[in-house]
């Protein structure tokens, strides 16, 4: 796919960077495990940012499968956010269904889905309904990463207060 060859060093940075922070996430978890297994839907944000960081890695190495149609491509995106998506987002309405920290599931819904819309539009796009191509897809990169980290302060320093 000629677009995804003129993207290759972003897609290799987003490959690695998305690796590194899931690793060092998983440091994260193990060091609060004790405190984010007693806590409600702490668990559950931490299940979601490593599946944000999963779907960043998996879409960028997707993308970075040469002569690969752009149509292949798009579909393996909306495949890839579907499997993202879904767990996640149910698990976050029944939260809200429950009215528990009501203020805090309805953030960690809009967040989520901030990060994760933009690899649907991205792969909507390859298979030629919208316009922005790849350009979808590293908005993806860059929302999802930022959710992480803001997902693993949380899961690091802020169950501690």
């Amino acid at each position: 796919m000629s677009e995804a060859a003129h993207w290759s060093d972003f897609l290799v940075a987003t490959a690695g960077t998305a690796g590194a922070l899931a690793g060092l996430l998983f440091i994260a978890l193990s060091i609060n495990l004790a405190r984010i297994l007693e806590l409600p839907g702490i668990s559950g944000r931490a299940g979601e940012t490593i599946l944000l960081l999963a779907a960043v890695l998996v879409g960028a190495l997707l993308a970075l499968v040469p002569d690969q149609p752009p149509a292949r491509l798009g579909s393996m995106f909306v495949l890839l956010w579907l499997l993202a998506w879904i767990a996640p987002t149910l698990q976050q309405l029944r939260e809200i269904a429950r009215r528990q920290y009501l203020r805090y599931s309805l953030l960690r819904l809009l967040l989520y889905q901030l990060a994760t819309v933009p690899l649907l539009l991205a792969g909507l796009s390859l298979l030629e309904l919208l316009a922005g191509g790849l350009q979808w897809f590293a908005l993806a990169v860059v929302l999802s990463i930022a959710v992480a980290l803001l997902n693993a302060w949380v899961l690091l320093v802020e169950i501690l207060r």
